[in-house]
């Protein structure tokens, strides 16, 4: 996988895949909106068939999710712990979601722009992390899903690993703060269906909640089985070494 940037030491060394506006800064609302239905990078799940926009006082389908800037300090919204100047948000309404692929295609692109270019290659794990916050009066047991999934021979999105946020008060006690959460997925084998396969990364509300879901800063990370870690643990070792020698006999 080209362009990893391995960091970190023993068991936590890992490599960053970038994900496109993960921190969903582009594009600004335009002037005098305080949020923007237009996300780029990212493709907004498609209206089902039973969404009336009457039930929802007018708003169109696209409208249930978009960026917002976020309110400066001293505001009363202002998330403390925001990535960037802003976050997206996503109505807790079944169905409403954001995801990304190599295939996938945002508003403003007529075809796929492949800018996330990441494949599930074997013998490495990975782990997706979110910045997830709760809108006021959310209900009880909403939720919200984070997945990695792959399209099939179809074009249809296959999930592999997800993890649903929950909302309690207790997990979400303040609408100004993001809690991360992580879904992980195993080693990749030879065997699986999805390896070789681009990767893809979702963000859906599955339940009612009655309020939406503030999401920022979304993180991909890849972590090498424990015999490759062990590999490159050794080759790190061995090129210290090396150096040491050279330097012993008066070299830069």
């Amino acid at each position: 996988m080209a362009g990893l940037v391995w960091s970190g030491a023993g068991a936590t060394l890992a490599a960053t895949i970038t994900v496109p506006n993960g921190s969903f800064e582009s594009p600004a609302p335009p002037p005098g909106f305080p949020v923007s239905p237009m996300i780029n990078a990212w493709q907004e799940t498609p209206q089902p068939a039973w969404f009336n926009p009457a039930d929802f006082g007018g708003m169109t389908w696209d409208q249930l999710s978009g960026v917002f800037p976020n309110p400066p300090p001293g505001d009363p919204s202002h998330i403390v712990n925001a990535d960037g100047q802003q976050a997206a948000y996503l109505f807790a309404v079944p169905g409403v979601g954001l995801f990304q692929d190599y295939g996938s295609v945002a508003w403003n692109e007529a075809a796929p722009s492949h800018a996330f270019d990441a494949t599930y290659e074997v013998g490495l794990g990975y782990e997706l992390t979110v910045g997830v916050l709760a809108g006021p009066g959310m209900a009880p047991g909403a939720t919200l899903r984070l997945s990695f999934y792959y399209r099939d021979a179809s074009d249809a999105l296959v999930t592999v690993a997800a993890r649903d946020v929950v909302f309690s008060e207790a997990d979400f006690p303040t609408t100004t703060f993001l809690n991360d959460y992580q879904v992980s997925l195993p080693i990749v084998a030879d065997g699986d269906a999805w390896a070789g396969q681009k990767i893809g990364v979702s963000l859906l509300a599955t339940t009612p909640g009655g309020s939406y879901w503030d999401v920022d800063n979304v993180r991909l990370v890849a972590i090498p089985e424990p015999g490759s870690l062990a590999l490159l643990t050794l080759g790190a070792g061995a090129l210290y070494l090396a150096r040491r020698r050279v330097r012993s006999h008066g070299r830069p």
